[in-house]
């Protein structure tokens, strides 16, 4: 699979930041080192992971006999075979080996969505068991499992077809910008109206489309261990001590002409052969791809390979006495020339060590552990199979010159044998002497599950002892056998899961620039990386003897009974005991159950919205008095209303009053000064209004103030 690795390099293929050293300087230091890497991979631990692989894989010592017995024990392919389920299950169960700690208050439910989301894209957006299945067996086999994780950009290209559209239709499709047209046939309406002209006729279209989009994704990969190399003196590889650290493969000229690279530049380095397969581990795991091959790359330039190395080097290029990591992109088998460097925060690699040794960045493995009891077994079980093929096949004495030689060597069942005289052949008779190493035998099969704590019991494989012994007896054996596996999974867990969730977190806050939708605990949220912080903790809940699942269940079955009981007994309010206790138990054993999604038995306690209680339906009586009451309710309003027209039209009669009062003042006036022809003093007149008016106004006061007395007594 090609990587956003080998794509980011078509922006600037050959260039080398010119402050600091100069591109030859750089280019001798890091060829230097990697040299040196390679040196130590190659010569000092590969033979020894090659050994491993061999015995894996039940290969000949290269010590058989000839008519011997050539039997090969097993021990350490069934030893990695009946571990690596107990692993995936502890990696890939309901429970969070690896999770993030929040630093503040506020950062809780950040936590949580970091988790989850991180985890959905090692299992989801990636083939995550394989991945990580991948990488443990390697390290239980040769004592290293390597995962690398990258962001990439890559182009999707999805192909459409349609036919039979019309001008409406087609003209719909054409108006999507992301679509590229293929093909485009047009043809006239076959069952159109024949009294049509030809430029009438309506047409219809065939037509293929291409849609092209770029989708950003992070990746998981398993590195096979000779693609890998690291500095000699490292004590761990996330330890300061490591300042190189490489992965090496082969590419083909057509990758990196398709980044953007002239193929001039680098065509000199390509060639037919495959640099990759002369490593010994890549050899001993697959000797069948070194056998007669057809190679076409002679004759196409595309398909020539060459060595492509990415490496992250410690370096002062810059040279200001501090030391920082670089990305360097080199290509050829001696790493000839220099096609991306740039500086980066750290390196994308993680490594399983089952059994890492003190202050060394390799550790042991089963192989180590096992070897031994593997040949050794091997050698009791053919002197076994010799002894007991001799006792049934014994080795047969004949008188020369007396004996068909033929007819004695004829081994089918029933076949005659020609003699001159009786007596002539005698069967050496040798009894069978394996009971006698079945002790020893024994002992190295004991020897093996006290070195591995895998055993029968463990497996559920020894019916006897199972049925033999108590229920406590049998959890506690399994229990301690379970360490063993525990303690390999707190190392992969501290060494290497606590890194890989960190690194893709960093990964997520640096390229997803969308808001993205995430299911977390059936319940839909937005995810926007852009408000986390990259410098969560992360915490390993991989705990040490805490048993298996059925005894975790059993416990916490029993755990909520009286949880149940101080519920039923005291009530929900009460200081022992709420509902999201209780809640976090059943979801527990749902978990434990097999079942990832606890929402599906369960709702949240935390997430519950009680509904409004409705009011209780009224009695007849209680209806009957409603009513009543409303009638009474209505008889006041009307009676309100009565009064208040009473009052207004009391108000409106004084106003009235005193309207025509002054009305047959002013024709008085008139009508005097009309028959006397003269002015008349209206001072003592308007005196006579003004008390009239008075006194119309104190009527109707009195008037309004008898009408409130009336309201208010009703």
């Amino acid at each position: 699979m090609t990587e956003t690795i080998l794509e980011d390099q078509a922006q600037g293929i050959t260039e080398v930041e010119s402050s600091g050293m100069n591109e030859e300087d750089f280019l001798e230091v890091v060829k230097s080192r990697l040299s040196d890497s390679e040196r130590f991979v190659d010569d000092y631990l590969a033979p020894d992971r090659a050994k491993a692989t061999s015995v894996f894989q039940g290969r000949d010592y290269g010590d058989e006999e000839q008519g011997r017995s050539q039997f090969v024990d097993s021990t350490l392919r069934d030893t990695v075979n009946a571990m690596l389920p107990s692993l995936m299950r502890i990696f890939f169960s309901s429970d969070r080996v690896v999770e993030f700690v929040p630093k503040q208050p506020e950062d809780v439910p950040y936590a949580d969505q970091m988790t989850e989301y991180v985890r959905h894209i090692i299992t989801s957006e990636n083939n995550g068991w394989e991945v990580i299945s991948t990488a443990i067996k390697e390290s239980l086999i040769r004592g290293c499992g390597f995962i690398k994780y990258y962001y990439d950009e890559k182009e999707i290209s999805e192909g459409y077809s349609y036919t039979g559209l019309d001008d409406e239709t087609l003209a719909s499709l054409l108006t999507d910008q992301g679509l590229e047209i293929v093909t485009l046939d047009s043809y006239p309406l076959q069952d159109a109206p024949p009294n049509l002209n030809p430029e009438e006729v309506p047409m219809t279209h065939d037509i293929t489309v291409r849609r092209t989009s770029a989708d950003g994704k992070i990746y998981l990969e398993a590195v096979p261990p000779e693609e890998m190399l690291f500095n000699r003196r490292a004590k761990g590889f996330h330890d300061d001590s490591l300042d190189l650290v490489a992965h090496r493969r082969e590419v083909t000229v057509s990758d990196l002409v398709a980044l953007g690279y002239d193929s001039a530049e680098f065509e000199d380095l390509a060639g037919t052969n495959h640099p990759m397969d002369l490593k010994e581990e890549f050899y001993t795991r697959r000797p069948e791809v070194n056998s007669a091959e057809t190679q076409s790359a002679e004759h196409e330039e595309a398909g020539k390979r060459l060595l492509y190395t990415e490496c992250y080097v410690k370096v002062d290029f810059e040279e200001t006495g501090i030391r920082g990591w670089r990305r360097v992109c080199l290509v050829g088998d001696k790493y000839e020339r220099i096609i991306m460097n740039v500086p980066v925060n750290d390196h994308p690699f993680v490594n399983l060590v089952p059994f890492p040794e003190p202050f060394d960045v390799s550790g042991s493995s089963l192989y180590h552990y096992l070897r031994d009891v593997q040949r050794t077994i091997t050698n009791i079980l053919r002197a076994m199979l010799d002894s007991l093929s001799l006792s049934v096949h014994p080795r047969m004495a004949f008188v020369d010159g007396q004996v068909s030689v033929s007819d004695l060597m004829n081994s089918e069942i029933g076949a005659l044998i020609r003699m001159r005289s009786p007596g002539a052949v005698t069967p050496l008779n040798v009894p069978y002497t394996g009971q006698q190493a079945e002790g020893v035998l024994n002992y190295f099969t004991k020897l093996t599950e006290n070195r591995t704590g895998v055993t029968e019991v463990s497996q559920g494989l020894n019916p006897e002892v199972m049925q033999s012994s108590h229920r406590s007896a049998i959890n506690a054996v399994i229990q301690g056998t379970m360490q063993k596996v525990e303690m390999i999974a707190r190392q992969y867990a501290e060494g290497a899961f606590k890194h890989l969730y960190k690194g893709i977190l960093k990964l997520v806050i640096a390229h997803q620039d969308k808001v993205k939708m995430f299911k977390l605990r059936n319940e839909w949220i937005p995810i926007d990386p852009k408000i986390w912080n990259s410098n969560f903790d992360v915490s390993c809940n991989v705990a040490l003897g805490a048993g298996d699942e059925n005894y975790k269940l059993q416990t916490l079955l029993q755990l909520s009974q009286k949880q149940e009981q101080i519920l039923q007994t005291i009530g929900p309010d009460n200081p022992l005991v709420n509902v999201q206790q209780y809640y976090n138990t059943l979801s527990k054993i749902v978990e434990l159950s097999g079942h990832k999604d606890p929402a599906q038995f369960f709702s949240d306690p935390r997430f519950y919205k009680p509904k409004q209680k409705q009011p209780p339906k009224p009695t007849p009586e209680e209806m009957l008095a409603e009513v009543q009451m409303k009638q009474i309710q209505a008889q006041v309003q009307i009676e309100q209303a009565k009064l208040s027209l009473e009052e207004n039209k009391a108000q409106t009669d004084a106003q009235f009053k005193m309207s025509e009062l002054e009305v047959d003042s002013q024709l008085k006036l008139q009508e005097m000064n009309a028959k006397y022809n003269q002015s008349i003093d209206t001072t003592q007149l308007r005196g006579v209004l003004d008390t009239q008016r008075e006194l119309i106004r104190q009527q109707g006061l009195l008037e309004q103030a008898r009408i409130n007395k009336t309201e208010s007594n009703a």
